[in-house]
């Protein structure tokens, strides 16, 4: 009668032996060996792609990590671009804005880069997100697309275009 109870509230009493102690041990051992591997595995991963990127700039060297996924640089971050492009667009008052204010695409925390990207892959990207926000209005906009090269002048565009976007479709200046 004793032994039904505690398991109908969902205790299963079991007798201790030596064996048992030892096994569940080894169990609690083994998941914090496991959480330490993977923990370090993290973190060895982080320094690499520091390493990397910043280590060089910061200490003058790079320092070897005697990893084999690390030691060529297979990181995600390892090369950073040296032309990128950037897409703005001036509206009625004048100011320039992230021309991604103007598409409806969900891109939460990068949608600049998404822009980007779906500028990169699909040819006619600007005609598509300039007939969407001209779409049933008089707006006008300008397009405002600036091409740095980073080896040159980071803070001036190398090239500029202009590009005017109404109800007639998108012009280049």
């Amino acid at each position: 009668m004793l032994a039904r109870r505690p398991r109908e509230r969902g205790i299963v009493i079991r007798r201790l032996t030596p064996r048992r102690v030892a096994l569940d041990a080894w169990v609690v051992d083994w998941t914090k060996a496991r959480r330490a591997f993977v923990t370090v595995w993290v973190l060895l991963g982080i320094a690499g792609a520091m390493d990397h990127t910043i280590a060089e700039n910061l200490f003058g060297r790079r320092f070897d990590l005697l990893l084999p996924h690390l030691e060529y640089g297979y990181v995600m971050f390892n090369k950073n671009p040296h032309d990128p492009t950037v897409y703005d667009y001036a509206g009625a008052d004048g100011e320039r804005h992230p021309l991604s204010e103007l598409v409806n695409t969900p891109a939460i925390g990068y949608p600049d880069a998404r822009l980007a990207v779906n500028v990169l892959l699909q040819a006619d990207y600007l005609k598509e997100v300039c007939y969407r926000a001209t779409r049933g209005s008089g707006a006008r906009y300008t397009f405002l697309i600036d091409h740095y090269d980073m080896d040159v002048d980071a803070r001036r565009p190398a090239q500029s275009i202009t590009m005017s976007c109404d109800a007639h479709g998108l012009v280049a200046k």
